[in-house]
């Protein structure tokens, strides 16, 4: 079949699962656990997708760089838990999608800054772990979002070209990884981000619904590409 891009990398939360309550919940919980305030909801929304220890940073930037593993590590620890990990939802259109992207021969990958074995745990409780080929989790690579270092990993895992290769997000650490990267870059407005946000970085397409990536991946390449 012939399609405009070979390899699709997408990021989970925001973009594949509607997390953003489950998390900052959970980021501010976890602050609260250890006596200190809880950030404001909108800090935390806007510093997911980053590793965990900026979004900490961005949370209670008044707290010691030391106590930041510590938080981290009681955060993992409810976060890795079934329990948790059983109560987020893939958006509408994504298991359609997948599948359909999945049947189309591209390559989906999945690049996140949760661990790999979470996310594997949230793929699979959504039952759509066939649909992808690989998760690179922020345990994965050395360097997190939005250093390039998820994409490049995907693109020599599956020898893709990038120029066959698409990352897509909803927020702007996707979209600079994506660039940094030198890939097509896809922007996805119903995430945490602004579309305003997302669409001020330039990205190569923009959609307001996951089911609109499979008809952009498997379009006929242009002469130009």
């Amino acid at each position: 079949m012939a399609r405009r891009f070979d390899l699709v990398i997408v990021d989970l939360d925001g973009t594949l699962v509607d997390s953003q309550a489950l998390l900052v919940g959970l980021v501010n919980a976890t602050l609260s656990a250890h006596d200190h305030p809880p950030a404001a909801a909108e800090t935390v929304a806007a510093a997911i997708g980053l590793p965990l220890e900026e979004v900490f940073r961005r949370a209670a930037p008044s707290v010691h760089e030391q106590r930041i593993a510590t938080l981290c590590a009681a955060y993992r620890r409810r976060a890795d838990a079934m329990e948790f990990v059983r109560q987020f939802r893939l958006f509408d259109d994504v298991a359609a999608t997948l599948e359909d992207l999945h049947t189309s021969g591209a390559r989906v990958v999945v690049a996140t800054s949760k661990s790999r074995a979470t996310s594997l745990d949230i793929l699979t409780d959504c039952a759509v772990p066939h649909c992808i080929d690989e998760v690179i989790g922020g345990d994965s690579v050395t360097h997190g979002k939005p250093h390039r270092e998820m994409v490049d990993h995907a693109r020599h895992r599956f020898q893709a070209a990038a120029a066959r290769t698409i990352m897509v997000g909803d927020t702007s650490f996707d979209i600079e990884m994506g660039k940094a990267a030198g890939v097509a870059t896809c922007a996805v407005t119903y995430g945490t981000h602004s579309a305003v946000a997302l669409r001020a970085l330039q990205p190569d397409f923009i959609i307001d619904r996951f089911a609109a990536l499979y008809a952009l991946v498997t379009a006929a390449p242009t002469s130009c590409e």
